[in-house]
């Protein structure tokens, strides 16, 4: 399989030892690398050239692991989630983490990917047996992940060192092998100068499920289009708080002090160019005779004008569960393969799963109602019950739609909301059908599971741990036939989807200064703060999620649009890794990132009302410390004392 994130190296004995990763300085040559003569032979042949190709990409983060032995140290450092029991990253958030710490540290790994990425562009030109068409798509996926992990190790660590393009000699002096941190700004020039090289050669679409996880031209240009976002953003952009975070060896200012809105217009001009691509759109499914009739107050037009003719429960929902197979998702524009743990850290117990994720109060109410009003200012046709109300069941035998079942016993909070929660949202008398499973053992399937004291998704066996400690669970990659005892459905984790795309535009946008115009000649693009491009490319996300769309009002007021595409971002990418660097560009972490809240999971099932009341979550994983220097992790203490040109992070 041509895969550039998984590593196919069966029957080939020459080269099983690729997948040695060694703990060596980044400057060392790779251990598997003992006779030049068999890395040679390599860059002769085809077939070995994309297969060293594809071992440079298992150095690339998982990103596919959210939580449990994910290698992510920011995946539980927001206020999404926490985990239930003990977890590195859990050390990270709670300020346990040191400069001598060696967990989650992967700043050699990164730069030894990128040594090999640079072999391959430097060396490609030899292979005797390839196309000029593969030549060319080779090299752009070089130059694809030379840029990911160059951005991997800024999104880490903050400025980092660009090292020469040529692969560096082993045997130079220190002082030679020793280079300096280059400025945020210089790191992100430097990676999307690499992407536009990869965009430029990389084929425009790859031709079958095995190979949809390699990079196409849209990817590399959707990644720039998030890292021009985030260079544009408050917390990289003129931020006083970096005022002594300075190159030693010259003074310059590794962020820098000097706010560029300009950089919006940039950021705004990217996005528009992957949507002028014309080859994404958002995902939707057509409407059934089990589709529930949308409010009043949502357009009835067909979409994208409207949500009258899809089903919006199944157009969010199907994307993640594998309903629907990778290729068919047009949303899709890079993904990874599925890490089933994420599963099991989803399901209750007593089902066989780890029971592990504690989703959020925080973000529970951050989704509105199913007409688009916010829980605390609700409709007369649609109201969030009250607090003497909202613990009380819907009764009338539950209820159904868009294949998804709600038992009666589900509590009146939980009731009309948006379909976004419920495709994302485990929570107190969620129906879990588990299909596959087939044996005999009892609430192995289809179980109302309940997380009172003395529910069905309580802690099992010996692991008192394993529980919800918030009451809520993730469902959002859980297909209905999914079960830890029968079986996953294959599936795809999207790395990057067409509906960021979408919100990058209207961020960049609405930030950009009234009658200002940004051009970017190159591609013939100019943007400004457009409320009509606005409201069309926002109106979509809404309409997929049966939600009614932006005001003139909000449109017209930068600062609440503001507030609005931040909670859009929340809900919409609620659960993929993509929260913290978020909030961290926002300069909103240290703001959001508190107490946990969630439900009283103490209570037992006789005391429905005492259950369901928000209740502060005391937990030792769910007790958080963020400062500002967790923003970067720090750069370990090992890789300091060999490079003297280095300065370390804020605050490590």
């Amino acid at each position: 399989m041509k895969n550039i994130r998984s590593i196919v190296i069966a029957g080939i004995t020459a080269i099983m030892a690729f997948s040695v990763c060694s703990c060596d300085s980044y400057l060392d040559v790779d251990r598997y690398i003992y006779d030049m003569t068999s890395l040679d032979s390599i860059f002769k042949r085809k077939s070995l050239l994309e297969q060293y190709i594809n071992g440079a990409s298992m150095y690339l983060p998982r990103e596919e692991i959210l939580w449990w032995k994910g290698e992510d140290p920011f995946a539980l450092t927001t206020d999404e989630a926490f985990c239930s029991f003990k977890m590195t990253p859990v050390d990270y958030a709670q300020g346990k983490i040191d400069r001598f710490s060696s967990s989650y540290d992967y700043y050699n790994r990164f730069y030894k990917g990128i040594r090999r990425a640079n072999q391959v562009i430097q060396r490609i030109h030899e292979c005797e047996d390839i196309s000029e068409v593969d030549r060319r798509d080779f090299t752009g996926r070089a130059h694809f992940l030379r840029a990911y992990l160059y951005y991997s190790l800024l999104r880490q660590y903050g400025p980092v060192p660009i090292l020469p393009d040529d692969p560096l000699p082993t045997n130079g002096s220190t002082e030679s092998l020793s280079f300096p941190r280059g400025t945020y700004d210089e790191c992100v020039d430097y990676i999307c100068e690499n992407l536009e090289s990869a965009a430029a050669m990389l084929l425009d679409e790859r031709p079958d499920v095995s190979t949809y996880r390699v990079p196409t031209k849209g990817a590399a240009l959707s990644i720039i289009s998030r890292i021009r976002l985030e260079a544009a953003s408050p917390w990289f952009n003129g931020n006083p708080y970096y005022y002594d975070f300075i190159r030693h060896i010259d003074g310059v200012p590794y962020i820098s002090q000097t706010k560029d809105l300009q950089k919006w217009g940039i950021a705004a001009a990217a996005a528009k160019r992957v949507i002028n691509l014309d080859k994404y759109a958002l995902f939707t499914v057509p409407k059934d005779a089990d589709t529930p009739e949308l409010p009043k107050n949502v357009p009835n037009g067909n979409f994208p004008n409207g949500a009258g003719d899809i089903d919006p429960f199944r157009s969010y929902n199907d994307m993640f569960t594998g309903e629907e197979l990778a290729l068919n998702v047009s949303e899709y524009i890079w993904t990874a393969g599925f890490n089933n743990d994420v599963l099991y850290v989803a399901f209750p117990a007593v089902m066989g799963g780890g029971n592990g994720l504690n989703v959020s109060q925080q973000l529970v109410d951050a989704y509105k109602m199913v007409d688009g009003y916010d829980i605390n200012e609700s409709s007369q046709e649609y109201p969030y019950p009250v607090e003497a109300e909202a613990w009380k069941p819907i009764g009338n035998n539950g209820k159904s739609f868009s294949g998804y079942q709600m038992p009666a016993q589900v509590a009146k909070m939980y009731d009309n909301r948006e379909m976004r929660f419920y495709a994302t949202i485990a929570f107190n008398h969620r129906y879990w059908e588990a299909s596959s499973y087939a044996g005999t053992e009892p609430n192995k399937k289809n179980l109302e599971v309940t997380y009172y004291i003395d529910g069905t998704g309580a802690a099992w066996g010996d692991h008192p741990d394993d529980k919800s400690f918030s009451g809520y669970n993730c469902c959002k990659y859980v297909h209905t036939s999914d079960s830890p005892k029968g079986g996953y459905r294959s599936k795809y984790f999207p790395l990057i989807r067409y509906a960021e795309i979408l919100l990058n535009y209207v961020e960049a946008m609405n930030e950009m200064e009234e009658g200002v115009v940004y051009t970017d000649e190159d591609n013939n693009i100019t943007v400004k703060r457009d409320k009509d491009e606005m409201r069309k490319y926002f109106n979509m996300i809404r309409f997929r999620a049966g939600l009614p769309g932006v005001t003139d009002a909000e449109l017209n007021d930068p600062a609440k649009m503001r507030e609005i595409i931040k909670r859009e971002r929340q809900v919409e990418f609620a659960l993929e890794g993509r929260r913290f660097f978020d909030l961290r560009r926002w300069g909103d972490l240290t703001k959001n990132v508190g107490t946990f809240y969630g439900m009283n999971v103490n209570a037992k099932s006789s005391n429905r009302e005492a259950y369901h009341k928000r209740t502060a979550m005391t937990w030792q994983y769910s007790i958080y410390t963020i400062s500002n220097k967790l923003m970067f992790y720090p750069i370990i203490q090992t890789v300091m004392d060999k490079n003297v040109k280095l300065d370390q992070n804020p605050g490590w």
